[in-house]
């Protein structure tokens, strides 16, 4: 019997929870993710670490600037490589938490940038 959600796409509940994540860092409505903003969303976690981790993995065009088609084919790709619903899940409520930025297997970095 089939599924009405596609192996290797993402389910209705983690894109909302993948979209509703980028605009709380989106802070400013400009429907993408910069610098700044991802520098205050982590405030006292490793911002600057974190920061270099995620526009590594997510910055595909390197503009320093992580639209939200990226961010959603970013978490595609997680969900392709082979990582579960549940693990997407459970690492999307983390960084809601301003938990650490993981690197997931099978993810390469699309970008190399220096923060200072």
């Amino acid at each position: 019997m089939g599924s009405c959600v596609a192996k290797q796409g993402l389910s209705p509940g983690v894109k909302k929870l993948v979209i509703d994540i980028f605009k709380e860092i989106d802070t400013d409505g400009s429907n993408c993710i910069d610098i700044h903003e991802t520098l205050k969303f982590w405030h006292d976690n490793y911002a600057k670490i974190n920061t270099r981790a995620i526009f590594e993995a997510v910055d595909i065009d390197k503009n320093e600037k992580i639209d939200e088609k990226e961010w959603i084919a970013f978490w595609t790709k997680v969900k392709k490589s082979g990582h579960s619903e549940k693990d997407i899940q459970d690492e999307l409520l983390n960084l809601r938490n301003r938990g650490s930025w993981v690197q997931f297997k099978g993810i390469r970095s699309m970008n190399s940038k220096k923060l200072d």
